[in-house]
């Protein structure tokens, strides 16, 4: 990768409401650990990117997509010297759970079962998706945008576990 800047660009196109988008390149930049409300579906172009994920260390490389589910806690880093470069959509849970309801046999809350994939032509599929944005093709957007999400489902997908969500005070309720 040519240069030293790092740089980002995060963006929503009005034709494909409920998905941020973002391209970006990292070199020093270090993401403590938080979550997103949405998707990330990160198609890494050059270098590697290291994410802490469900107790370990993930590697993603170019040519493979790092994969989190919503409210999924995970932190980001350079995994070699030159930092990585990847574009990335966020798609919402309800923009998700509509494309595996029309084009998958998953029943329940979709996600991800594996943080990282090796799938190049994904990777091409999410750089089509900003590619289209940019240039201001809501039809091609949204399309590719459907078909990678349907690939990496059909791929990478599953049912996601029942959440339960807890309130302070929980158990001390119960026992009363």
């Amino acid at each position: 990768m040519a240069g030293s800047d790092e740089r980002a660009r995060h963006w929503r196109y009005a034709e494909l409401p409920g998905v941020d988008l973002l391209r970006a390149r990292y070199i020093r930049k270090t993401f403590v650990r938080h979550t997103h409300e949405h998707f990330v579906i990160a198609a890494i172009a050059d270098g590697v990117e290291v994410f802490h994920h469900r107790g370990a260390d993930q590697y993603a490389g170019a040519g493979a997509l790092a994969l989190v589910n919503p409210d999924t806690s995970h932190t980001g880093r350079a995994g070699v010297p030159e930092g990585w470069r990847y574009g990335a959509v966020y798609p919402s849970p309800e923009v998700v759970a509509g494309i595996a309801a029309e084009t998958t046999a998953i029943r329940g809350t979709p996600g991800f079962v594996s943080p990282v994939l090796d799938d190049p032509y994904a990777v091409g599929l999410v750089h089509q998706v900003l590619r289209a944005a940019d240039e201001g093709n809501a039809l091609v957007a949204d399309t590719m945008l459907r078909v990678a999400v349907t690939r990496l489902l059909r791929l990478n997908g599953g049912a996601l576990p029942q959440r339960q969500v807890r309130t302070a005070g929980a158990r001390v309720a119960v026992r009363a």
